[in-house]
Parts: C-alpha cells; structure tokens; sequence
C-alpha cells in the first residue's frame, strides 16, 4: 500500500495478521528447536522434524495430498513452475496487478512473463487473457490478491480447453477458499508464503500443495539440490523413483517450520474475525452508496475492506484523509502494475535482455489506481473498528471525524 507522508500520525492499531498473534506459544516453539541444536531438517544431534509435522498439517488445511516447505513465496512460485515441468523460455501470463515476485519466479524458472489485464476484483479477468495464449504458452497464474480468490472457474475451463497448466498465487490468501475449496488447491499447483504480513508468518517462508504425485516428487527435489542426496538421509522427501537432476537450496529451516505449526489453528478464527469486521464496516456505511471491489467469492475471503473510487485524484484524497485519522490505507503497489516495473518492462534479467512487456494495459491501470485499501488488523478491538467505520465515513462525507 502507499506508505504515508513522514508527518502522518501512527495508525490507530497494526494492520498485520498472523504476525499480530504471536505470543508464548511460537517463543517456546522456537526455543525448543534451539536447545535441540537440530535447525537443519533433515538431521541433527536431536532432530525434532518440525518441517515435516508442518507440511503435514499444512497439506491438510490446503486441502491438498502433498506440500513442500520451501524458503519464501517467490520460492515456492519458483520450484512449482520446476514442479509442472515448464520448459525453458516457455511463457507465463501473469496478472498485471501483483508483486514482483511473481515475475521473478517466472525468470528464475527460465521462462517468460506475459501480463494480463485485471477486473474490478483487482484480480485476474477471467475472459482478457484468452487471446494471449500461444504455441508457446505453458502456464496461467492467478494471484489470489490481498484475502480473496480469483475468479477460478472460468480461468479453470479457458486453460483447459488450451491445455495451459494453472499455477495459483495464494500468498496473500492463505486460509482462504473458492465455492468452498480451498485456494491452491483447485489447479494444478499452489504457492503459499509465509512473510511476515502473511496470515501465517515466520518472518520468511513458503509452501507449494499439489494433488499430483509426479509434481510434488519434482518440487521436492529441486528445493533440495535437485535431489541429489534424497537416498542418504532420513525423512526422504521425494519418492527417489527418477534420476536425480541440478536444482536449489531452498529449504525451510526447522525454527521457521516449528513457529508456523502453531499458528496454523489460530487462522480460521483469524479469517472469521476479519471478514466479520468488512462486513461490519460495509454493513455501517451501506446508506453511503460505496462502490467495494466485487470479491468473486465474498464468503471464502479473508476479510478485505477495498474501495473503487472515480478516478486516482479521488483515492489519493481518500487515502491521505484516512491515514490522517489513524486508519492505514493505500493505493495496493501504489497503483503501479507490475510490467511498469523498469526492469520488467524491458526484461532485463541476469542474463540478458529476455522480452519487451506491453507499454500500457490502461484498463488494469486504471482500475488498480482509483482503489483504495483500508488495512485490517487480527488484534483490533471493537473501538478500532467502530473507528475506522467513523474516519471513513467522514473521509467519504467530509463530516467531521473523532
């Protein structure tokens, strides 16, 4: 989001999530990795396997049979293309309103980017990316923007018909579903992170689900040096049924796998909790005739409060009197998508100069710039709420505020 003017006063309260929780519980989780002197995960003195529980559980809360811990979101985006077996310089179309960790994932992976426009849902359109499929294309990622789904099912029937695999960025969505189904869990691979404003957090970390034996098996080795050592150690994590190839390290340690098991039970209450207070909120101001952004699944969210203003002058006012109340919010990547990067528009990678991206998608443009996106906390109290309700009406209104 757009950070604020030096001079703006500190938010009212902490617009984090499962980082807002943390208490006693992740403090001994981790200290009882540390007296063990096993953070490795495979071995140790005393290994306590604090990776494996968790991707155990966490494969089960994704409602998926298998998942890979891996060492951050971009990682996990990074070994699921390896994972579905993208060929190298194959494209991926990615949505135009997204980190930039999706497109480095794309590199890393040696492949190229292709971007899409967004609807009003700030999420993938799910009929505007169609005629951009190629001979050349491999993959589709919709990215599951800040606590809601994108519209799945109909980006589910164009890959289909085109035979392009569906790779979901769930990384600001984890623990939250689609028509009932868990998020990363409906295509062919998922990728989660576990950065420090994630819903679940260890500072760092990601995670890759997947319903295919053959995709995890290849996740699972490239995260581990590409499998080359899955037959010397305990815990295999790969079936070993191939022969081994060149990968990564990028491996979850066990402190990161033990502080993230014990958040795992605190997250459907957290989502209820914040999608009760949008509700709340919208429910507050409904005499106002607010335009939200659509959510193609409002039930499944994880709690997002996002307005579509007339225009970017308009948001920027908003957001300026907002944060001057003590309510955080912004203009998500401050309105800039993601191919307006300097060094994704001209594809410049480690290793040369790799495509040139589309000058301007102004649709996507436009929508992302007049949004704005009221942060929510796991640790508001109904005084915050009823606070922030206040602050935004009067932002809206220009009636005076508390």
């Amino acid at each position: 989001m757009t950070t604020p003017p030096p001079d703006t006063p500190a938010p009212r309260y902490e617009p984090l999530r499962g980082l807002a929780l943390w208490g006693e519980e992740e403090k001994a989780a981790a200290l009882e990795v540390l007296e063990s002197r096993s953070l490795f995960r495979y071995y140790g003195p005393a290994p306590l396997h604090r990776v494996d529980a968790f991707e155990e559980r966490f494969a089960a809360l994704a409602g998926a049979p298998h998942a890979v811990a891996v060492s951050s979101g971009t990682a996990a985006l990074t070994c699921a293309l390896i994972g579905l077996g993208i060929p190298e310089g194959a494209e991926v179309i990615v949505p135009a309103a997204t980190f930039l960790g999706c497109v480095n994932a794309v590199v890393a992976a040696r492949g190229v980017p292709v971007f899409a426009d967004i609807d009003e849902s700030l999420t993938l359109d799910p009929t505007a990316w169609e005629h951009l499929v190629t001979d050349r294309t491999f993959a589709v990622m919709p990215v599951h923007l800040h606590q809601a789904a994108a519209d799945l099912d109909p980006v589910l029937a164009v890959a289909r018909r085109h035979g392009v695999r569906v790779l979901e960025d769930a990384a600001q969505a984890c623990g939250v579903s689609y028509r009932g189904r868990p998020v990363g869990s409906i295509g062919d691979a998922g990728a989660f992170s576990f950065q420090s404003e994630k819903n679940i957090t260890a500072g760092e970390g990601g995670a890759v689900v997947t319903h295919d034996p053959a995709v995890h098996d290849r996740v699972a080795r490239y995260q581990d040096q590409g499998g080359q050592f899955t037959t010397s150690r305990a815990g295999d994590r790969g079936t070993a049924a191939g022969e081994p190839f060149l990968g990564a390290n990028l491996r979850m340690t066990e402190i990161a796998g033990a502080v993230l098991a014990v958040q795992l039970e605190r997250l459907p209450p957290m989502l209820r909790r914040l999608r009760d207070i949008a509700r709340t909120v919208r429910a507050d101001l409904a005499d106002l005739g607010l335009r939200w952004r659509p959510l193609p699944d409002e039930e499944g969210s994880g709690g997002d409060l996002t307005l579509l203003l007339d225009d970017r002058m308009a948001a920027r006012r908003l957001v300026t009197a907002l944060t001057a109340a003590g309510v955080p919010a912004g203009t998500l990547y401050q309105g800039r998508l993601v191919h307006q990067n300097p060094a994704v528009r001209t594809g410049r990678t480690p290793w040369g100069t790799g495509w040139q991206a589309p000058g301007r998608l102004r649709a996507s443009e436009a929508i992302l710039g007049r949004s704005v996106t009221v942060g929510l906390g796991a640790a508001m109290t109904d005084d915050d709420v009823a606070h922030l309700a206040k602050s935004l009406r009067a932002a809206v209104t220009g009636a005076p505020g508390e």
